[in-house]
């Protein structure tokens, strides 16, 4: 090999699908995609673990280790010998719930410099010396871990929206006659006040009770064309002045806590409606971004916000107000393009101001776009024609903004750099729903009772839909199902309401089993599982251990929801769940097509062979050999050392002889 790199880069792009994105660069678009494409080398068939879902495969992508082994089996994990119900299971997205060890941490004990940003479950970070930002949700900020569901916090809050409508989970207010404010140069007719109090929503740490007021004014005489968003009635306090369509610039504040503490937040709004009445009116306000408290070491935040102008955290990329109606998809679409030029900055600032050998990252608006939009995307899912090329607008929008963000970073780590990109899994559109607990119910293993978890409105709502307001009863049933893949056996001296003997463990397996693979779903007649497998089967696919169920199931591609459940080989529509992996830089070959398998668990070997570095202690997976120029370069290297070494023995043998002289001093 005449060129190795110096240093690696991963780049995580959670749930992007490569196939889709070769389709934009043969339209012509993403040229930071085409060019790392063209310059390197593609999988084919880039296989993600099962179950197909962010926790446990970033955890392998990092770590080279089946789910079994490092532990994270699912989106959640449960502790075994508790409480069956997945109610009872907690989101995984802390480094302490990882068991195995860490690519950057091995990197770190061998000083190696490792800088990580932004990747799920790397937080806390256990590195002496490497630079960590974000870690314990999806972005900066965010804490998930723990929590059921999809539930999350912010280190502030989330975003939220003002409004004189009617919006779920928005803030409600009125416009009256404003009263006396000061600095006012320009009043207009009749200017109108609203007083409001923050909500604050999904907050971590409460905040003292604040009210902010929006001053709106008619300045053409044609109604009302603006607003004012201000913390006091004196517009030299005014954080901005906007009109409908725009975004303010970065807004930096301090925000009380409850317990008389100040934390230092930045954020960016939007007018999205206000009508010439002003009666109908929409502000759109970003999470409130927390400006420390998510870096180590502390003062990197410093180091990041310096140089960012432009850009927040947006946690959930506008997911939540876009399902309520807050907005429309123009300005989803510009809620994670700030959470892209944020990320940039982060990247661009951290790689250009400090020495690194190993980088790590993750983004995640692929995923959130994908349950948005990828079944309007797919011609046989698609609500109308309109909607689709609408769909597929979006989708192009949020990969050039990637593109971008991929541009940039590329400008700061140079041309010996290894950049690796992969996704978690890919995904499919919306098929059937499939419910577990109905063909176990059917065939007498289940027996289910009304939840009682005192939800109310929106999530009493969702999970209404999804036929889940009802639970398996523990104590009458022999199987329940739990998270995305799984059967627990309700097994005696071992879960807290086991009534199944341990002498009928296995006889009620493959009641399980039989009925699972047997069930055929009253609408459709097709059968949803396409794979069944006991705990013990269920290790050629890298699960096992006290964190898996007693019976692991897989649904076919058309039932389920985009990913989770299915198998990492399916494929329905436009949809298919094999992951992006590429490798481009020195010493890699140049516009090829990886045929072979390449697992996540492949990166960090690979990564490790090719850059002299030490391997995570548990790490499993293969060394990909066919991505490089020279696949036996350690074998050249190896005898290049072999052959120097013999020449300084020879030469030692000699002592103090001349080469010419021939006396055999044996």
């Amino acid at each position: 090999m005449a060129k190795k790199p110096k240093k690696v880069a991963v780049i995580g792009l959670d749930c992007a699908l490569p196939h889709l994105i070769e389709k934009h660069i043969a339209e012509g678009h993403l040229p930071t995609f085409r060019y790392l494409l063209e310059n390197g080398v593609i999988a084919d068939n880039g296989l993600a673990p099962f179950p197909t879902v962010t926790p446990p495969n970033w955890a392998t992508i990092a770590t080279g280790a089946w789910a079994g082994t490092h532990g994270i089996t699912d989106f959640h994990v449960h502790e075994p010998g508790t409480d069956l119900d997945s109610k009872n299971t907690q989101a995984a997205f802390s480094s302490e719930r990882c068991k195995a060890e860490y690519i950057w941490d091995a990197a770190d004990k061998a000083g190696k410099k490792c800088i990580v940003v932004n990747y799920p479950g790397a937080w806390p970070s256990r590195m002496k010396n490497g630079i960590m930002v974000g870690g314990s949700g999806l972005s900066v900020g965010e804490d998930r871990d723990g929590h059921w569901g999809l539930n999350s916090e912010q280190m502030l809050c989330a975003d939220q929206l003002i409004t004189t409508g009617i919006y779920p989970l928005a803030v409600r207010g009125k416009f009256e006659d404003a009263g006396e404010w000061r600095n006012l140069a320009e009043p207009g007719e009749d200017p109108l006040e609203m007083e409001f109090q923050l909500a604050f929503p999904r907050a971590k740490t409460k905040a003292a009770d604040i009210s902010w007021f929006i001053l709106a004014r008619d300045l053409s005489g044609d109604g009302y064309d603006q607003i004012t968003l201000s913390p006091s009635r004196d517009m030299n306090d005014a954080f901005c002045t906007l009109k409908v369509g725009e975004w303010s610039p970065k807004i930096t504040t301090v925000i009380k806590m409850a317990d008389g503490s100040e934390q230092e937040a930045f954020f960016h709004c939007k007018l999205i409606e206000l009508s010439d009445d002003a009666d109908d009116f929409r502000l759109y306000m970003s999470n409130f971004c927390q400006t420390g408290g998510w870096s180590t070491p502390p003062e990197i935040a410093g180091q990041i916000l310096a140089k960012s102008e432009k850009g927040f955290f947006g946690p959930g990329g506008g997911v939540r107000g876009l399902a309520v109606g807050w907005f429309d998809l123009q300005t989803y679409v510009e809620i994670n393009q700030y959470h892209d030029q944020f990320l940039g900055d982060a990247v661009t600032t951290l790689l250009d101001n400090n020495q690194w050998d190993l980088f790590y990252m993750h983004s995640h608006p692929p995923d959130w776009m994908y349950h948005v939009i990828i079944s309007e995307m797919d011609e046989q899912t698609c609500t109308n024609a309109a909607m689709r090329q609408v769909a597929w607008d979006t989708h192009l929008k949020i990969y050039q903004s990637q593109d971008r963000m991929l541009e940039r970073m590329l400008e700061v780590m140079g041309k010996d750099t290894l950049v690796i990109l992969v996704s978690d899994h890919g995904a499919t559109p919306d098929g059937t729903l499939f419910n577990p607990h109905l063909p176990l119910v059917e065939a007498g293993l289940t027996k289910m009772i009304e939840r009682d978890d005192n939800l109310v409105g929106f999530e009493k709502k969702i999970l209404e839909k999804a036929g889940f307001n009802i639970a398996a009863d523990p104590k009458t049933s022999k199987a329940i199902p739990q998270r995305e893949i799984y059967v627990y056996i309700n097994l005696k001296g071992r879960d807290p309401d086991g009534i199944v003997d341990p002498k009928d463990y296995e006889t009620v397996q493959q009641e399980i089993i039989d009925a699972l693979l047997c069930y055929r779903h009253p609408e459709t007649g097709q059968r949803p599982v396409a794979l069944a497998l006991t705990k013990n089967d269920a290790r050629i696919l890298g699960l096992y251990g006290d964190g898996i169920g007693d019976v692991v199931y897989a649904v076919n591609p058309w039932f389920g929801s985009q990913h989770g459940q299915i198998l990492p080989t399916g494929k329905w529509g436009i949809g298919d769940l094999k992951a992006l992996i590429s490798f481009t830089g020195p010493g890699i070959k140049k516009g090829h097509r990886l045929r072979r398998n390449a697992w996540l668990t492949d990166i960090v070997p690979t990564v490790c062979y090719l850059l002299d570095l030490p391997v995570p202690q548990h790490a499993e997976g293969a060394v990909l050999y066919q991505v490089f120029k020279d696949p036996n370069f350690k074998l050249k290297e190896i005898q290049k050392l072999k052959d120097g070494i013999e020449r300084m023995e020879t030469a030692l043998a000699r002592e103090s002889r001349e080469p010419w002289d021939k006396h055999d001093c044996a």
